[in-house]
């Protein structure tokens, strides 16, 4: 083995979301273990024209998770802002080049709050058709479609924060 492959091998092993890699790639009938059908989460397929028309969804999903956790959106996106560069370094370096802080904490942003309000509610509410509920479902399960857990947690831990919170203060005013 080369230099350079085996440390490309090693780089492969410490990312939390790999790629899949290329001698995979090559069949093609393996594309339903790593190729989105609708949404895109993390940078691997983000942009990816295909998938464009979810991106209004996760955009309003994430914006109802936000309104329903009675947190400021600014607490929350500063939340996810701290986890920028920790996020970056859990995926393959080429992919988050493209984005600069901003752009890719945007992504982190509604990728993640979506993820959290799909798994929260039923997505059966948003007005979709089963397929659609059915690919999405698929879609967060992908090998090269997800966030790390160190950007959910955090995330899923200030909601709990915040819900306890607005608990404590419902028992104090009763």
């Amino acid at each position: 083995m080369t230099e350079s492959r085996a440390e490309n091998s090693n780089q492969v092993n410490e990312l939390m979301v790999p790629r899949v890699p290329s001698e995979f790639r090559k069949m093609k009938e393996n594309t339903d273990c790593y190729e989105p059908l609708v949404v895109s989460i993390g940078p691997y397929h983000h942009g990816k024209q295909e998938l464009k028309e979810m991106e209004k969804l996760k955009a309003k999903m994430a914006g109802q998770f936000v309104k329903d956790s009675r947190l400021a959106a600014e607490q929350m996106y500063s939340k996810v802002k701290e986890l920028v560069s920790d996020a970056r370094e859990c995926y393959a370096e080429e992919s988050t080049r493209q984005f600069n802080d901003e752009k890719f904490t945007q992504m982190m942003f509604l990728d993640g709050y979506f993820i959290l309000q799909v798994v929260s509610t039923n997505l059966k509410q948003q007005n979709l058709r089963k397929e659609e509920v059915a690919s999405v479902r698929r879609d967060l399960f992908l090998l090269e479609n997800q966030l790390p857990f160190r950007v959910l947690n955090p995330l899923m831990r200030l909601l709990v924060t915040s819900m306890l919170m607005f608990n404590l203060t419902r028992c104090d005013l009763a």
